[in-house]
């Protein structure tokens, strides 16, 4: 953990990382009843601070606490919670919104909606292994969505929106996986 959260912490301090929040986020989070949002892997707080403006209690989790710096007192909203997300233990019908952007930890799925009240939404949006190419290194590979691995992994939710597609900007392009679902009963 401990190496993770300084390589996180470098990173933070050295690259510099968007600050609006997501469009997936923006495009969906008021389909959620207020309450009480998981924001996980947090990075600089970018989604947390915007679902804190908009009503909801964030409870913002990330392994690096550097990343949390630009929103640490921005919101009386906010829990910044600087934790592993590999030991990270969601608590059973407590949140009305998930979020969790650009990053993949596969255990956390089954949690994410056992999380999640009654009529909760999961905005779920992360890297996808490019369509056509095989990904070789075993690390990276792991970090990234095999595709349809997100619709099939959340198919116990009521999907509102699914896509994958290529993203591109200014660094290149990438391949992303984007998921919108409801909780129900």
């Amino acid at each position: 953990m401990q190496q993770d959260r300084i390589r996180w912490n470098q990173k933070y301090t050295d690259e510099t990382h968007p600050i609006n929040p997501s469009r997936i986020v923006q495009d969906f989070y008021n389909l959620a009843p207020k309450g009480r949002v998981l924001d996980i892997a947090a990075g600089n707080g970018r989604n947390a601070l915007f679902l804190a403006k908009n009503g909801f209690y964030v409870d913002a989790v990330d392994i690096s606490d550097m990343g949390f710096n630009r929103v640490s007192k921005h919101h009386i909203n906010l829990n910044l919670i600087c934790a592993d997300l590999d030991n990270f233990d969601i608590p059973k019908d407590r949140y009305s919104l998930i979020v969790n952007c650009r990053f993949l930890e596969r255990r956390l799925f089954p949690f994410m909606q056992e999380g999640l009240v009654s009529g909760g939404l999961l905005i779920f949006e992360t890297y996808l292994e490019p369509l056509g190419k095989k990904i070789e290194e075993p690390s990276r590979r792991k970090h990234l969505l095999k595709k349809n691995e997100l619709l099939h992994a959340f198919l116990p939710l009521q999907i509102l929106f699914y896509r994958e597609t290529r993203e591109s900007d200014e660094k290149g392009s990438e391949y992303i996986a984007s998921l919108v679902g409801m909780k129900n009963g």
